[in-house]
């Protein structure tokens, strides 16, 4: 990093470079800060106290009383909404705390069955924030009570506008935020197909049928607007053209036995049957696909499955690329289905072909609180980000399975650029105890980052060794007699 700091010093490197080099080294350097909390109790206007901290796990201080099932970030404002199991939704404002590393976060707006009656009465499966509001005003979300909601976010709470009944559990949602977008909100549902929801009549358009089992995952192509991504229970991953109706629709399948990158298109000279038997034929895990993500310049598709592998594809020709990220990943089977996907940091914070990606392990038998670093294109180990506080993996056993409350389940991870210390980025994950837990960029004190000291420690052992070495050769010998 100094070489960077004097290169941009002397103006041989552009500025852009520069902010990319920087943003790479800031993503190694995240660590936990567990004195960064977040609390569901809204704070009064006339009372500005807060409780104190403590240096432990405080069980009272919890966002969600029933677990936090999902989250979403606004960049351009600092702004975050949580789902949980209650069902509730609080609104928070990340730029309240400044710098401090020593902060209570409470939420500027909520809603719950208490505060009012058109709320949703299950948990929470997803929640986003619609895209093309300059500051944000309505939040989407999905719940277990098979309906999805638009909600306007009003100084102080958020206020139910529309719900669209859906007649079946929905796990997931997405919203394209492309500029030519149709404004169709995909949602992934029970009943083995993604209906396409219409935000600008109320209703719901149409379905795209293929999958044999629950769509738990679906994901807008960033790049074309019209382009759909589904994960399935059934194994696979479709590829949608939503200007397109009926079984024609699904226009590509991932398998990941082509490496090769043969796509089966709905324009090929075969007939439609031949098409629709070949499209049904591929299996992109060999378990259910829990989630599906386009990298942020829609070049690759990060895919998760319950086998325990993330798989990373062309999203051009549809081929695995073959990328294996070692036996650390963990996503077993649990005992309900819901959406789990990867965190992928768009391409503009890391530099070319380290592509990174965030992995919130897994395990329905032992929950260790833990979030992988993993670089995208190679499948190579970064950094392992555990939980603190927890008890050891050994005790944790010993008193049993581990259960959707447990603080070590990580349901959701979001991230947040150019955070409240100025440093870099901000990580937050929501957990199945209630707690939302932060984890930032710390930039050492030193002038040296950790990778340079070590590399002249090396260089000072090896100089130490070579010179006993010299001294021993040009020492005087000695003669035995």
């Amino acid at each position: 990093m100094n070489s960077f700091l004097l290169n941009r010093a002397q103006g041989s490197i552009k500025p852009l470079d520069f902010h990319v080099a920087q943003t790479s080294h800031l993503v190694r350097l995240i660590e936990p800060s567990p004195r960064l909390r977040f609390i569901s109790t809204v704070a009064s206007s006339g009372n500005h106290e807060e409780p104190p901290f403590d240096h432990g796990l405080n069980d009272e201080v919890v966002a969600h009383k029933a677990g936090v099932n999902v989250l979403a970030i606004d960049q351009l404002n600092g702004s975050m909404v949580s789902g949980g199991a209650d069902p509730s939704l609080h609104f928070w404002d990340l730029e309240s705390r400044g710098s401090e590393l020593d902060f209570l976060y409470r939420p500027i707006a909520s809603i719950d069955r208490a505060s009012h009656e058109s709320v949703h009465t299950r948990a929470i499966t997803s929640i986003s924030f619609y895209p093309f509001d300059p500051t944000p005003s309505t939040v989407l979300s999905t719940s277990r009570d098979n309906t999805l909601k638009l909600s306007a976010i009003a100084p102080g709470e958020i206020v139910p506008a529309h719900t669209f009944h859906l007649h079946a559990t929905p796990y997931s949602h997405s919203l394209s935020s492309h500029p030519a977008s149709t404004l169709l909100t995909a949602v992934g549902t029970s009943d083995r197909s993604v209906r396409l929801l219409d935000l600008r009549s109320g209703l719901a358009t149409h379905t795209l049928p293929g999958h044999d089992a629950a769509v738990l995952s679906v994901a807008w192509a960033p790049h074309k607007p019209h382009i759909l991504a589904s994960a399935s229970a059934d194994n696979r991953v479709f590829i949608f053209d939503v200007r397109r109706a009926g079984t024609s629709s699904a226009i590509a399948t991932l398998d990941m036995d082509d490496s090769v990158g043969v796509v089966t298109q709905g324009h090929s000279s075969r007939s439609n049957a031949r098409h629709n038997t070949t499209i049904r034929q591929g299996r992109a895990h060999n378990g259910a696909v829990t989630g599906v993500r386009w990298t942020s310049n829609g070049s690759h598709i990060i895919t998760a499955g319950q086998d325990s592998r993330l798989r990373v594809w062309n999203a051009t020709t549809g081929a695995n690329t073959l990328v294996h990220f070692g036996p650390r990943l963990r996503n077993s089977m649990s005992s309900h289905l819901a959406e789990r996907v990867p965190l992928i940091l768009p391409n503009d914070l890391i530099q070319s072909g380290c592509e990174t990606l965030l992995w919130p392990n897994f395990n329905d038998q032992d929950d260790r609180g833990e979030i992988l670093l993993l670089e995208m294109r190679e499948g190579t180990f970064v950094k392992q980000l555990k939980v603190p506080g927890l008890m050891s993996a050994t005790r944790r056993q010993q008193v049993g399975k581990s259960s959707a409350l447990s603080a070590g389940r990580i349901n959701a991870l979001a991230w947040r650029g150019n955070g409240g210390s100025g440093e870099g980025l901000e990580l937050f994950s929501a957990h199945g105890d209630g707690t939302i837990r932060t984890w930032v960029s710390r930039v050492p004190e030193e002038g040296l980052d950790q990778e340079e000291e070590n590399e002249l420690e090396d260089r000072k052992r090896k100089r130490d060794v070579l010179e006993e070495i010299y001294q021993g050769l040009t020492s005087s010998s000695v003669t035995f007699t």
